[in-house]
């Protein structure tokens, strides 16, 4: 939840769940008419004004293919608005107009309001033309909860302990997700900066469900399971995963990926949080969480040339993009990083140092077997090869996409059990939930007693099957 702050200090909210802590962490007397969910009051400075006209800033995009729908849900019953939820709809579309994109924003939507908005914006997305440059956004500021493993926005003036608050809300997967046309290449993004709220006392508390984005999208969470999203009370501040997406929206001039903008909105955050000057902020501090379907490969700003003269800081940034293996790219990244801090391409080169070292802790793990000849590999079509390139840096679902090709044989991919296996315990100890799940259970059936580590793996990192699909064996899996 969204906690409101005095204009000077800072206090905090807490529900039920984690009051207890909270009242030991910080010697404050919790009042019995708050939230849910923790609410934190942080201070946040203005996002960054936009420069440049948008045509310098995005040359080359092509018109009308950008389109965003942006819901911004501030006014909740019993004093659990979020405050900053307008002037997140406000600077956001400004950034996003800066790439060209036409913006739409629909502020404190009821669920009949919601549901059109987002009906309309699927037509939208359908009508434009399917030639793979087609980008489509819906954002959504509010609070949100699962049930039953699923995930659902509420709408303004729905409660989340209200009994009828899933009928009252809007499933993520069902009713917003299905607004992308499942294609690739193609893009669709949703943006969820939301709290987090259970409404059952056997869920797991405060937490949306882990779940995968569908093929053409990108799903982007301001907080992981589990977590809370912080945000200031000040209708004049940003919260606090927006403030740093707009930030870098804001900013952008090389031309980078969509991915990318989001792990480097991720990076940021997390540092932000991380040196926060105080220590329950640093604590409860969110981290977002960001999963991908396969998709095209989607960039703002300006292009590279290609032509022409080539700078030393252009030559350091081709090293990172073609270096072959996670510690060549981190040798590179670093190597950039060194010679230009605040180089043209430093957000790229930070977000692929930080999945280069993912990717080797990940193969490092004694949970995984996978040696660095399975990344090359010549068979696969051009999925399969993309796939593999973001694995090599640290992509959680790209691996996971890689065994399922192993496990039924696709394309030029013959079956092979042992590497598909070998794939999703790769992409389970980049952090994939579901991967870890299906692990626990193929493991589990066959007596591997590392079905120990990954069945607890996959409950951390925040995954909760559905009812009915827990395996036999008995675990706190279910």
């Amino acid at each position: 939840m969204r906690a409101p702050a005095s204009g000077q200090g800072e206090s905090f909210r807490c529900s039920p769940f984690r009051r207890r802590f909270l009242a030991r962490a910080t010697g404050l007397l919790l009042s019995s008419q708050l939230g849910l969910a923790a609410r934190c009051a942080i201070a946040a400075g203005e996002a960054a004004a936009a420069d440049g006209q948008a045509g310098e800033r995005d040359a080359g995009r092509p018109a009308g293919h950008r389109i965003a729908l942006l819901i911004c849900c501030g006014s909740y019953p019993d004093g659990k608005d979020i405050q900053p939820a307008r002037k997140n709809g406000r600077d956001l579309e400004a950034a996003l107009r800066l790439h060209g994109f036409d913006v739409q924003v629909e502020n404190d939507a009821d669920r009949a309001r919601f549901t059109a908005a987002v009906g309309r914006f699927g037509k939208r997305m359908a009508a434009l033309p399917d030639d793979g440059r087609g980008i489509g956004i819906v954002y959504f500021c509010g609070h949100g909860m699962q049930y039953e493993g699923r995930n659902y926005l509420l709408p303004s003036g729905v409660a989340s302990d209200d009994p009828k608050a899933k009928e009252k809300s809007v499933n993520l997967q069902d009713e917003l997700l299905s607004a992308f046309p499942q294609r690739y290449p193609g893009l669709g993004v949703a943006v969820i900066d939301a709290c987090r709220d259970g409404i059952s006392e056997d869920e797991k508390a405060g937490s949306f469900n882990y779940s995968t984005a569908p093929t053409g999208c990108i799903v982007a969470f301001s907080a992981s399971a589990g977590q809370v999203s912080l945000s200031p009370k000040d209708p004049n501040q940003n919260s606090f995963y927006t403030k740093e997406l707009v930030q870098v929206l804001s900013n952008v001039e090389q031309e980078i990926s969509f991915t990318d903008i989001f792990e480097f909105t991720r990076l940021r955050v997390a540092q932000t949080m991380s040196s926060h000057s105080l220590a329950i902020i640093r604590k409860l501090a969110q981290r977002p969480h960001i999963t991908k379907g396969q998709t095209g490969v989607f960039r703002l700003g300006k292009a590279r040339t290609t032509t022409g003269p080539r700078t030393a800081e252009d030559e350091a940034f081709e090293a990172v993009l073609a270096a072959p293996t996670p510690a060549e790219i981190r040798r590179a990244a670093e190597n950039f990083l060194r010679a230009y801090p605040e180089g043209r391409y430093e957000p790229q080169t930070r977000v692929a140092l930080a999945g280069a070292e993912d990717a080797l802790r990940a193969l490092s793990s004694r949970f995984v077997r996978l040696s660095l000849s399975a990344f090359r590999v010549s068979s696969g079509d051009e999925r399969f090869a993309e796939d593999l390139r973001k694995a090599l840096r640290g992509d959680k679902d790209a691996a996971a996409r890689i065994a399922e090709s192993y496990r039924v044989g696709s394309g030029d991919v013959v079956a092979n059990p042992a590497r598909s296996e070998q794939w999703l315990r790769y992409s389970g100890l980049l952090g994939n939930a579901i991967a870890c799940y299906q692990l626990y259970r193929q493991l589990a059936q066959k007596g591997d007693p590392d079905a120990e580590f990954f069945g607890p793996e996959a409950v951390r990192l925040g995954y909760q099957p559905p009812k009915g699909l827990c395996g036999s064996r008995k675990s706190d899996v279910c």
